[in-house]
């Protein structure tokens, strides 16, 4: 890593080594300090709070370059740093996922390095002029607070005791009010870790938890049929 006068910290996930040759030369070129990882769920351990910018290819593993994104931009602690998503993929609904996930931009493999080099450019640029970005540490809806630091739930102060995977469903569906999802989409959010096929019967029943234990806040966990569940303003 470029540590002498670095102007900011970038890490690169990728597992062709001839890109990242190529990007870490021509970054510390450019005084950036350059971390180099291949796995992508290697990353999810580190602490990423000292980078300005994460460059992440979207790679087949079974810890996805995708995966990653969603982690980081879920995790208080990472969700303010800018990613830049690298594809062999032109697919729009593979573009339009990554943005959806969080992605600040998307460049398809091979690129030109002279075109890559000014996206980076132009993404740390944007995230310094609107400066920086202070991660979200709560969340409420109504009497109720979450705590993402903790993962602590309070409804008017008193402390909810909620499973792990009640936990998640609520923060997914909290952090996303008015859209809905179906019972896949939350599957694939919330057993993301699990090999086990989808399975409605299991987020309904962690659901229907989920509302005993919200009391008069569950009426805004709305089920709508043909289009899933949401928290409704």
């Amino acid at each position: 890593m470029y540590t002498g006068s670095a102007i900011g910290l970038i890490i690169v996930v990728d597992d062709e080594k001839y890109i990242t040759d190529l990007l870490k030369y021509n970054l510390e070129t450019e005084r950036y300090g350059v971390t180099i990882v291949e796995k992508a769920l290697d990353v999810k351990e580190m602490d990423l709070t000292p980078y300005h910018l994460a460059i992440v290819d979207a790679m087949d593993q079974p810890y996805s370059g995708y995966d990653l994104l969603r982690d980081m931009k879920n995790n208080p602690e990472s969700s303010h740093i800018p990613v830049i998503i690298l594809s062999h993929s032109d697919s729009q609904d593979d573009i339009i996922d990554a943005f959806d996930c969080g992605a600040d931009d998307y460049v398809l493999k091979p690129f030109s390095l002279r075109e890559l080099m000014a996206r980076i450019r132009s993404v740390l640029r944007r995230h310094q002029v609107s400066g920086p970005v202070r991660p979200a540490t709560k969340l409420s809806y109504r009497s109720l607070e979450v705590d993402l630091v903790n993962r602590q739930v309070r409804d008017d102060g008193m402390l909810l005791p909620l499973t792990k995977t009640e936990y998640a469903i609520l923060v997914l569906l909290l952090k996303n009010k008015n859209k809905f999802f179906n019972r896949a989409q939350i599957f694939d959010e919330v057993w993301r870790d699990t090999e086990r096929p989808a399975n409605d019967r299991i987020v309904d029943t962690n659901i229907s938890r989920l509302r005993k234990k919200l009391g008069a806040i569950a009426d805004g966990l709305v089920n709508r049929t043909g289009e899933g569940y949401a928290f409704i303003d």
